[in-house]
């Protein structure tokens, strides 16, 4: 019998690769077994049990050491770990959310299937270590958030949304490609350690090609995380996708580009900090500023929250400005705290719709505490805790980042987000005056369920637990990037 050579190797620690092998067959299975189910809902509770077997393959892969894979291609350490498991329990709680505000929506089973691979193009880019996975990761992620943002195909805002997010997403992937192909030009190669090594051993200033590139890469990457200027999808995106979708794009895609943010920043420019930091202190000026401010106008209460996430994209830019392993552990403390408040928030403001009221505007809020406390109190909560009141854990997640900018020498700065901070907090206390003091306008005959309620329940507990107690996070979290590569 002849020997076969092949062109490659069988590819060394593969086992690295078990969760995301295993989400993507279990998804397309998923596809499959979609065509045969009649209640939807069962493919939702699949898919919840994929997201979360998915997240327990990922601790248990978890080396004791930064590992490569796949010729090299995949990075596996305990900083993708960590938030590889954010990722995909905000998949499981927006598929929690899914199931009763979805319920009537027809061809419901790619819903699900949708965001799995969007979560699946997510965790791509947790364990990017060169420009190649990172693209085919962000693209991936991109197109089926594209598809769930629009999925509301009768309602003319989801599709007027949909459209917008895929133009500016596509011309921000422009920019990023642009941008990599100065990179690559001048250090000849998509490897993030071998491109640092490239810009460290380059004597003097930086050339025009390198700032050019580093340029268009930070303008692509602020389109995916929403930093003012590059933020005016986000708003039309958020009021226009299905509220779950919305819970979804504020959670999982941030984690994954400020993730994927660090790794270039720590791994391919480290040369060019100070460049870097001067355009990243602009934008979180800008960020914060636009964000805090535009929230104010809003009555909306999810573009409200869309420009609050500006707002927090803002925060926690500070973790990347001070460019320090305690700034990058305060940015995976701040996004690990900010998945239950976001969460618990959407939770809420989907129970709020019934028959012909989408429970969207402030005016619906109105005098929720005298019908239903127990959903006041969680809501209340959960919005002191985005204003970073103490002792909640919204507190906590901005003293990571703002500690971490003091030490790094950004006082400033600092004092300039704590003034934002203030303003973010006006319009947060704004909803709970409403839900507290204002008399209700309208019916509160609530279609409950308890999967909503569940997720109102766990959010709310965690971010009072860790306002009380956040050292078990922030340790790991320090954990997670001190083993960083």
């Amino acid at each position: 019998m002849a020997n076969v050579v092949f062109p490659f190797p069988f590819p060394d620690h593969l086992n690295l690769l078990l969760p995301e092998i295993f989400l993507a067959v279990t998804a397309m299975a998923l596809l499959l077994i979609d065509l045969f189910i009649e209640k939807k809902a069962i493919t939702a509770y699949l898919a919840i049990v994929i997201s979360l077997v998915t997240a327990l393959f990922c601790v248990n892969v978890m080396p004791r050491m930064s590992t490569t894979a796949f010729y090299g291609f995949f990075l596996l350490d305990q900083f993708a770990v960590l938030a590889k498991v954010l990722i995909c329990l905000g998949t499981a709680f927006t598929a929690m959310l899914s199931i009763h505000y979805m319920r009537a929506e027809k061809h419901l089973g790619e819903y699900y299937i949708l965001m799995l691979f969007a979560t699946l193009g997510m965790m791509l880019l947790a364990s990017a270590n060169n420009f190649i996975i990172m693209y085919l990761g962000m693209e991936l992620m991109a197109l089926c958030i594209y598809v769930l943002v629009g999925y509301q195909r009768e309602v003319l805002r989801s599709s007027e949304a949909s459209l917008k997010y895929f133009i500016l997403g596509a011309l921000s992937s422009g920019m990023l490609l642009y941008g990599i192909t100065f990179i690559y030009g001048v250090s000849g190669s998509f490897d993030f350690a071998t491109i640092g090594s490239a810009l460290s051993a380059t004597e003097g200033k930086p050339s025009a090609a390198v700032l050019l590139g580093l340029v268009f890469i930070i303008a692509g990457m602020g389109f995916k995380v929403s930093m003012a200027p590059f933020h005016m999808w986000t708003p039309d995106a958020y009021e226009g996708a299905p509220t779950p979708i919305t819970a979804f794009m504020s959670v999982g895609p941030k984690v994954a580009g400020f993730v994927l943010f660090i790794r270039l920043l720590a791994d391919a420019l480290p040369a060019l900090q100070q460049e870097y930091t001067l355009i990243l202190t602009v934008l979180a000026v800008l960020t914060m500023a636009v964000g805090n401010l535009a929230a104010i106008a809003q009555r909306n209460i999810k573009r409200m929250l869309a420009y609050s996430t500006i707002g927090h994209v803002g925060f926690v830019m500070l973790g990347l400005i001070a460019a320090t392993p305690s700034g990058y552990a305060g940015i995976m403390v701040y996004l690990s705290i900010y998945l239950f408040m976001t969460m618990g928030a959407f939770a809420i403001i989907i129970l709020m719709r019934r028959e012909g009221i989408h429970g969207e505007l402030l005016d619906d809020f109105a005098g929720l505490s005298r019908v239903r406390p127990g959903y006041a109190m969680a809501m209340g909560l959960l919005l002191f805790s985005l204003a970073g009141i103490p002792f909640l854990g919204g507190f906590w997640a901005k003293y990571a980042v703002f500690m971490a900018a003091v030490e790094a020498g950004h006082l400033y700065l600092v004092l300039y987000a704590l003034l934002f901070s203030a303003v973010g907090a006006f319009y947060y206390i704004r909803v709970v005056k409403y839900i507290y003091f204002d008399e209700e306008r309208v019916a509160f005959n609530f279609d409950e369920s308890r999967m909503m309620q569940a997720v109102v329940v766990v959010s709310t507990l965690a971010v009072v637990a860790l306002g009380v107690y956040p050292d078990p996070l922030m340790d790991l979290c320090q954990q997670a990037l001190a083993g960083m590569k």
